[in-house]
């Protein structure tokens, strides 16, 4: 074998030396496999056992290590290796190579494909199938790379962000934790477990100087995590992630459309028509006053004419008069959440009409109960945005994985993907 082909097969270690009919194709574990045959002939100084350089070559064994596949075919690198007594301590030991790990039947080469292979979002068993290893294989090497991760424990960001996801069903939990750095956007920790005293338990193992750092908590109004400042955080405010502020004034008015829609939902013509209307353009509804079109029209079916946006809108609205209210009302909020007006928000919600249903009402109580954590959403710009995009990508990793039944493995190909482990 000549030092191109060494080189391209990445078989430059000198102790190695192949005979000229080197290449052996021939069936293997039911399969075509190429084998390469040499011979791996240390001359070692000492015994690594006892350091005595009283040694001697006692005989010769063969080993099968797999290489990175060749032509797309199974390549099995076969050596021959030298093997040496010490007479001394009467151990023995032989010849070793930089090309694989002892005791290991994968090149480190094979192994970093594999990696480079789990950091994209695929299978562990197209992997294994593309490589021509077990699923079990695949999943020791990325939990061999990732258990010398280790999160620094004196550290924490002045902004995190927290939320929840759904992750298995062996948590002990009913949904586990996902934190981000919220000034760098990166993934700080993923925990099993989001119950507070859970969380409390970990983040208390922080020194309290790194947990008095933290300004702010980011998190939606449905999580309890506010707790947290009394015994973890106590320099730390409330921000309400302003996604889930318009979330709520949309759904709770949404729900009230529907209500009303399908109170015209008879047999009498004219409340079909209604009713028709309101299910159609819900969308419109649901959109800010002053991006409506008030002057193109278009032909609608439903209308039988052509009409503008605006126009289909303030026909919908006199429908009800509950509607109309309610429309205007949940306008006003957000009119005052984008020019981040806290007054007006705040008063807006106390001026709420009462000729509106109270199960209405009834739904805007909690931002009452999270008034600070709104008021600093509309001073700072910190928000749950990158937190739910990394949640949407936890789901697509576990949903390309068909599932997962270990909860350690998935977080370490969460991190790996994060470019935690790289990094690291």
């Amino acid at each position: 074998m000549d030092n191109h082909t060494r080189k391209l097969l990445g078989l430059t270690d000198k102790h190695l030396f192949f005979d000229e009919e080197w290449l052996i194709e021939k069936e293997y574990k039911g399969v075509q496999a190429q084998f390469i045959k040499g011979r791996l002939d240390d001359s070692p100084s000492h015994c690594e056992h006892c350091g005595s350089i009283r040694i001697i070559r006692n005989g010769s064994y063969t080993t099968r290590t797999q290489i990175l596949k060749v032509k797309e075919k199974l390549t099995i690198l076969e050596l021959k290796r030298t093997r040496f007594l010490c007479y001394d301590c009467g151990q023995t030991f032989s010849a070793k190579t930089d090309l694989v790990d002892e005791h290991h039947q994968l090149t480190k080469e094979l192994k970093q494909a594999i990696l480079m292979e789990l950091y994209e979002n695929q299978s562990r068993k197209l992997i294994a199938k593309k490589y021509f290893v077990s699923d079990g294989t695949v999943t020791r090497i990325l939990r061999e790379a990732t258990k010398h991760y280790q999160p620094r424990m004196n550290f924490l960001p002045t902004v995190l962000c927290m939320d929840e996801f759904k992750s298995m069903k062996s948590v002990s939990g009913s949904m586990s934790f996902i934190c981000v750095d919220g000034t760098t956007n990166q993934l700080f920790t993923t925990l099993e477990d989001r119950r507070l005293y859970k969380l409390t338990q970990y983040f208390l193992r922080f020194p309290r100087k790194a947990r008095l750092k933290v300004k702010y908590l980011v998190m939606d109004m449905n999580a309890s995590y506010c707790q947290l400042l009394k015994t973890v955080f106590p320099n730390a405010e409330i921000v309400t992630d302003r996604f889930h502020i318009v979330q709520h004034i949309n759904r709770s008015f949404n729900q009230l459309r529907v209500q009303i829609m399908n109170r015209f939902r008879t047999s009498h013509s004219e409340n079909q028509k209604k009713y028709r209307r309101l299910k159609r353009y819900w969308k419109l509804l649901l959109k800010d006053s002053t991006t409506l079109e008030p002057l193109k029209r278009h032909y609608h079916r439903l209308f039988k004419r052509p009409i503008s946006q605006t126009e289909i809108v303030d026909e919908l609205l006199s429908y009800n008069e509950e509607l109309r209210t309610a429309y205007h009302f949940c306008q006003l909020l957000r009119y005052y959440f984008v020019k981040r007006g806290t007054e007006g928000f705040q008063e807006t919600l106390k001026t709420i009409s009462s000729t509106l249903p109270q199960s209405f009402k009834k739904k805007f109580t909690i931002f009452h109960r999270y008034q600070s954590g709104i008021s600093n959403a509309f001073k700072v710009s910190h928000s749950n945005g990158v937190t739910e995009g990394l949640y949407n990508k936890i789901k697509l990793i576990k949903r390309i994985a068909f599932g997962y039944r270990n909860f350690y493995n998935f977080r370490a190909r969460i991190y790996l993907q994060q470019g935690l482990i790289f990094e690291n």
